[in-house]
């Protein structure tokens, strides 16, 4: 009896849960303005929590206060503010708060409010949170605010914020969120939103929280892009831009609140301010800050500006220039403070692809390895870089000018597996100075990695290039145009097996104490033909070119093993290639490319076409040239060079240039063009115009020297001539004679 009691309780039991759990809610309903209630407010006013209120087209003029849970929608709902057109629902109370979200009689923590697809026009604030009790999360997409004096998306007292897809205009405070201690930080996620002409685009106390897409711009008093106490967030991707007397992006001075740390800043563009980033004294530590991979360029007087109490990592930016940031930087671009780190530096903007990096000796070749993506280039300014280098993925690592002005003291350890390196370059390489160590370059490489070593000095080492205990298979090694001296081994190759080619060509072996290559254990024949071994009579060591069958037995430094070394070079060669601008030519030892052997000094002479022109000076890679500013000159022959013969007119206005303080202004371009269409075409013209720029010169160095008689000149004489020619240009601008 008792068991049956049982069964029927819990059967009733389970029957009275499933009736009470089968009892439908209450629905949410959904209210419409002007349909249901004449007014927005009306319609909140008769709603309940959960609702949904759609408010149709049209101007409405009433300061709404939202005091439950709800959604407001406009006509407007999910269509993106920023860049919209069409019919709206317009809040255009004429001042006071547009829409009040108001938590006064709410249990803390409660109220859940979205607000979407409308705009909020003409007011003291746009939205606001006034109430000092925590909202539980406000939503605010897809809205639109315009000329609010104060604050535009102001969601204070909230713990969870959104404001997304939204279009602000001409506020001092665009958007905002968290309030002060006691109060506790906001979650905020800040995305895709436009900011115009705000002191603060956007702002606030905020925690965990993401600022990404965000567009902000154009305001030309003291301000900031982005502010306020940021802890644990990020901020990626966004664009500020015109502030002319402001910053991008600052850290720290923002009321009593704690100061920011543990924030990201990635992937954005600061660019057109006044300061692109800048952290005020009032941070006084930097706990966990990063700017890195952004582009910072264009900034009128910082990229970054730290007055704060410690260092700020601002590694791996694009500051406008591949030659890095100036102030206490290297290089032309944005300027950067002290206590800020730059090493390495972006070459390009982020995103580009490949990458290029760079690096000067105050920072770490390794650290622009570790950070580059596999294809990268590594461009490492001139200078001494004491350290050890691990390659072990596919990257260009060049120099910025060449073996003669850029060394590593140290080794580099390349580890490839189904990869491409190329170390060096004509006038790109190192010098690697090994400093006794083992080897300069260790090598080791499988799986079809493809090596290039080139335009490199090695020295100091055990073995110049090395393979030793790691073997070369199925890889092809391009060892070309290198200075592999004063090692014991140049070149020690152990285990070159599988489908593996290397070519070993055009490099300078000699001056290694037991042999300038030493193959062990190959199953490959090493082709090392086209090698200067120190000797005319080429290589020693008694080893039989497996293909001509000849011996080594010069003078020269030693080989050893299964190697291809006849043909050798007779003389260690680089090459010269001259070419001249247009006005001359340089008639010793000529134009194109020419082949001299290492040290050779060669006469250079330039020649000016007739006498309107004469030589300027010469460019390129002019390091070894005696005078570039003498067209008879020399240089010496320690590399590959390429160099060009510069000339120029004889018919610079100078009289023109003077009256105007510049060569290139938009008046002296149309007495060039008069010149040289009309005046050189003929002789009289030809005659007027040599007369002329014999005698100009001392006349245009007076103009240049006193401002009342440059604007004299300027207003008097130049600027008639330069109007007539202006007036009649259609005429003889097509004549032929």
């Amino acid at each position: 009896m008792k068991r049956l009691l049982s069964i029927a309780f819990v059967l009733a039991l389970v029957v009275s849960l499933g009736l009470v759990t089968t009892v439908p809610a209450s629905a949410a309903n959904t209210i419409r303005v002007p349909v249901d209630y004449p007014t927005i407010q009306a319609a909140i006013n008769a709603a309940s929590d959960g609702d949904t209120i759609i408010v149709a087209a049209g101007s409405y003029k009433e300061n709404v206060v939202i005091n439950k849970s709800l959604t407001l929608q406009g006509t407007r709902a999910g269509v993106d503010a920023r860049n919209r057109s069409g019919a709206e629902t317009i809040i255009n109370p004429g001042g006071g708060t547009g829409i009040k979200i108001s938590t006064a009689n709410r249990t803390p923590n409660t109220c859940v409010v979205v607000i979407d697809g409308l705009t909020v026009q003409n007011v003291q604030h746009g939205i606001t949170t006034p109430d000092p009790i925590m909202a539980a999360e406000i939503t605010v997409k897809n809205v639109r605010v315009l000329n609010s004096n104060n604050y535009s998306i102001s969601l204070t007292f909230t713990l969870k914020a959104t404001v997304e897809y939204c279009y602000v205009a001409g506020a001092d405070v665009a958007i905002n969120a968290g309030a002060l201690d006691p109060f506790p930080p906001t979650v905020a996620t800040f995305r895709n939103n436009e900011a115009v002409n705000a002191a603060f685009g956007i702002t606030g106390y905020l925690k965990e929280s993401l600022i990404e897409g965000n567009l902000i711009r154009d305001y030309t008093k003291a301000g900031s892009g982005i502010s306020g106490t940021l802890l644990n967030t990020h901020v990626r991707n966004n664009t500020v831009r015109g502030y002319t007397k402001g910053a991008g992006i600052s850290f720290g001075g923002h009321y009593a609140r704690p100061l920011s740390q543990n924030v990201t800043v990635a992937h954005n563009n600061f660019t057109q301010n006044n300061l692109g980033v800048y952290a005020f004294p009032s941070q006084t530590t930097i706990s966990g800050i990063t700017v890195n991979f952004n582009n910072i360029a264009g900034n009128s007087w910082h990229g970054v500006l730290n007055e704060g109490g410690q260092t700020l990592d601002a590694t791996k930016n694009w500051w406008g220039s591949a030659s890095g940031p100036s102030g206490i930087g290297p290089g032309g671009g944005d300027a950067i403070s002290t206590k800020v780190l730059y090493l390495p530096w972006l070459g390009a903007r982020f995103g580009t692809k490949p990458m290029t990096w760079g690096v000067n000796p105050t920072g770490s070749i390794q650290d622009a390895i570790d950070a580059a993506d596999p294809g990268d280039i590594i461009v490492a300014a001139a200078g001494t870089y004491q350290q050890n280098l691990n390659i072990d993925k596919s990257l260009t690592l060049n120099s910025a000018g060449g073996y003669e002005v850029t060394t590593i003291i140290g080794t580099v350890n390349m580890e490839l597996h189904a990869e491409t390196a190329l170390l060096g370059g004509n006038r790109t390489g190192f010098t690697i100075d090994a400093d006794g160590g083992d080897f300069a370059i260790r090598l080791s490489s499988d799986s079809g990695s493809s090596v290039t070593i080139t335009h490199n000095i090695l020295t100091n080492a055990k073995a110049g290039i090395t393979t030793r205990n790691n073997p070369v298979n199925n890889s092809n090694v391009t060892i070309k145009d290198n200075k592999i001296h004063k090692n014991d081994y140049g070149i020690y190759l152990e285990s070159v097996a599988g489908a593996s080619t290397v070519l070993i060509s055009r490099n300078s072996l000699a001056q290694n104490d037991d042999y300038g290559l030493y193959v062990r254990n190959s199953t490959i024949a090493i082709d090392a033909t086209y090698n200067w071994w120190g000797h005319a009579s080429g290589p020693g060591g008694n080893v039989t070119d497996p293909v001509t069958r000849r011996v080594a037995n010069g003078t020269g430094v030693a080989i050893l093993g299964n190697v291809r070394f006849d043909p050798w070079l007779t003389a260690y060669q680089y090459t010269l290639t001259i070419s001249s601008t247009g006005g001359g030519s340089v008639i010793r030892p000529g134009q194109g490319t020419f082949s001299y052997d290492a040290g050779t000094t060669v006469e250079l002479i330039a020649m000016p076409r007739a006498f309107f022109y004469s030589f300027d000076k010469w460019t390129g890679d002019v390091r070894n040239i005696a005078d570039v500013t003498n067209p008879a000159t020399n240089i010496t022959m320690n590399g590959d060079y390429s160099i060009a013969a510069n000339f120029k007119g004889f018919w610079e206005c100078f009289i023109a240039t003077a009256a105007y303080g510049t060569d290139t202004a938009q008046q002296i371009g149309i007495l060039r063009e008069f010149r040289d269409t009309i005046l050189l075409r003929n002789c009289l013209g030809a005659q007027f115009v040599f007369f002329y720029y014999k005698t100009s010169p001392p006349v245009a160095s007076l103009i240049a020297r006193h401002e009342v008689v440059r604007t004299a000149v300027r207003v008097g004489f130049v600027d008639p001539i330069v109007q007539i020619l202006t007036w009649t240009h259609t005429l003889w601008s097509k004549s032929d004679s």
